[in-house]
C-alpha cells in the first residue's frame, strides 16, 4: 500500500460520505495518524513474508553452476533487481514497524479504557450494596434464609440422615459461587485456596467417586471433625442469621462434620442404637495410619499447592496488589495483634515459614481425639454439641455486644434529631 492508493481511495470514498452526510468518515479518511484495516493487513502480511523468506533459505541448498559464465552471466542480470527489491523491502519495512507502533499504542489505549470502565461498573456496584435500603433487604433474606436452613439440617438429621450429603450439595454449590463473587470484588478471593475450601473438595470427591473408600472416609472423619469443626472455634465462627457472610462461614465448617456424622452413624440412627464406645477395630498403629497420618498427607499435598501457588505462580501479582487478602496478611494485618507477635517470634522474615509450622501442629493436634470421636457415638454428639454451643454464643456475644451497640447508637442519634426538630417547630 502506498500513498497514491490512499489518495486515490480518499478521492473516491470523499463523495459518498459527502452524499450520505458522513462527515465522520471522511474526517477519519483524511487523518494521517489513523491506522486502517488495510495497515494492519500490511504488517501482516510483512510478517508472513518474512517467515517464508527464512523457510526458504533454511531449506533451499545453494546451486551450483555449471560454468564461471553462468554464473556472472546471473548476477549481472539481478544485480538491479536484487537492489529494487531492497528498496522496496526496506521501504515496506519502515512503514510497517510505524503501523506496529500505532497497533500498540491503540490496543494499550483500548485496554486502559476497558479497565476505566470496568472500575466504575465496580464502583457503581459497591455503591448500589452499600446503600441503607439494600443492605437490610440483604438482612431480611439472609436471616430468614439462615433459620430456614438451621430448620432443614436438624429435619434431615433426625428424619432421614442418609440424605444429608445430598442437603450439603445443593447448600454447597451455590453458597460458594456467591462467596467467591463477593470475594472477588473485595479482593478476598485467595482465602478460597485455603485447606478449608480444599476439604470440601475432598468431601464431594469422596460423596460421589470414591463412596466405599474406607481410607479416604476416615481420613476425611478427621478432617472435618478435626481442623475444620475446631476453627469454628478458632476463627469464631459464629451464628449470626441477618449475615450471608458470617452464616457461609459458619455452614463450610460445620456441614462437613454433620456429613460425616450421619456417614458414620447413620445406621444407628435408622436402628436407634446409641453405642456409649464400640470395639477398636483394627489397631493401635492401624487407628493412627488412618486417622492421623493419611489425613496429615492429604494436609500436605494441600499445602504445598498453597505454596506454589502463592510463592510462585502468583508471587509477582501478590507483591504487586497488595490489597489481595491471605489468610497470612490477614493475620499480621496489625503489628499490636497477638497473632502478629506469635508469627514474628522467630523474626518478621520469617512469619510464612512459623505460619505454615504452626498450622501444620494445630491440625495434627486436632487429629488425636479422632479414634475416640469415630469409636463413640455420645462422645462425636458431644463433641459436635459443644462446638454447636461455642458458635451460638459467639453469635450472642455479636449481637448484643456489636450489633445491638450499632442498633442503640442509630436509635439514639435518630431521637435527638426528632427532640431538635420539635424543638425547632415549637419556636417558630
Amino acid at each position: 500500500m502506498n500513498n497514491t492508493m490512499l489518495e486515490k481511495e480518499e478521492e473516491t470514498t470523499v463523495p459518498l460520505s459527502e452524499s450520505k452526510g458522513g462527515d465522520r468518515r471522511d474526517d477519519n479518511l483524511r487523518r494521517k495518524d489513523s491506522l486502517d484495516y488495510f495497515d494492519a493487513m500490511e504488517v501482516l502480511y510483512y510478517d508472513d513474508m518474512l517467515q517464508q523468506n527464512e523457510e526458504s533459505t533454511a531449506t533451499d541448498s545453494p546451486s551450483t553452476s555449471s560454468s564461471e559464465e553462468e554464473d556472472t552471466f546471473a548476477k549481472e542480470g539481478s544485480g538491479n533487481d536484487e537492489n529494487e527489491e531492497q528498496n522496496i523491502v526496506h521501504e515496506i519495512k519502515g512503514r510497517v514497524h510505524h503501523n506496529r507502533k500505532k497497533l500498540h499504542k491503540m490496543a494499550s489505549e483500548k485496554r486502559k479504557i476497558l479497565e476505566r470502565k470496568i472500575k466504575e461498573r465496580r464502583r457503581k456496584l459497591k455503591q448500589i450494596m452499600s446503600e441503607p435500603g439494600f443492605v437490610m433487604t440483604m438482612d431480611k433474606i439472609s436471616f430468614v434464609c439462615g433459620v430456614l436452613i438451621i430448620m432443614v439440617i436438624e429435619a434431615v438429621l433426625l428424619v432421614s440422615p442418609e440424605k444429608m450429603g445430598v442437603l450439603y450439595s445443593t447448600l454447597l454449590i451455590p453458597l460458594m459461587v456467591v462467596r467467591y463473587i463477593l470475594y472477588r470484588a473485595d479482593m478476598y478471593h485467595y482465602f478460597m485456596y485455603d485447606f478449608c475450601y480444599y476439604a470440601q473438595v475432598l468431601l464431594l470427591v469422596h460423596m460421589y467417586k470414591y463412596p466405599n473408600n474406607i481410607e479416604l472416609g476416615k481420613a476425611l472423619f478427621s478432617i472435618s471433625n478435626g481442623p475444620l469443626a475446631s476453627a469454628i472455634i478458632m476463627w469464631r465462627n459464629s451464628l449470626v442469621f441477618h449475615s450471608m457472610d458470617k452464616m457461609t462461614s459458619m455452614f463450610i465448617h460445620i456441614l462437613p462434620p454433620l456429613v460425616m456424622f450421619s456417614r458414620r452413624w447413620g445406621d444407628h440412627l435408622a436402628n436407634k442404637d446409641f453405642p456409649f464406645y464400640e470395639d477398636m477395630d483394627g489397631t493401635i498403629s492401624s487407628n493412627i495410619k488412618d486417622f492421623m497420618w493419611v489425613p496429615l498427607c492429604y494436609y500436605g499435598v494441600w499445602q504445598i499447592g498453597y505454596l506454589v501457588k502463592t510463592e510462585v505462580i502468583s508471587k509477582n501479582k501478590l507483591e504487586y496488589n497488595t490489597g489481595i487478602m491471605t489468610s497470612l496478611r490477614w493475620m499480621t494485618r496489625k503489628r499490636s495483634s497477638t497473632s502478629y507477635k506469635l508469627l514474628s517470634i522467630f523474626g518478621e522474615h520469617n512469619q510464612l515459614p512459623t505460619f505454615v509450622l504452626i498450622q501444620a501442629v494445630y491440625t495434627l493436634a486436632t487429629f488425636l481425639i479422632m479414634p475416640l470421636l469415630w469409636h463413640s457415638f455420645w462422645l462425636h454428639a458431644f463433641y459436635l454439641g459443644v462446638i454447636f454451643i461455642v458458635s451460638l454464643a459467639n453469635g450472642a456475644t455479636y449481637y448484643f455486644h456489636v450489633f445491638a451497640k450499632r442498633y442503640i447508637e442509630e436509635i439514639g442519634k435518630r431521637v435527638s434529631e426528632e427532640k431538635t426538630e420539635t424543638k425547632t417547630s415549637a419556636k417558630a
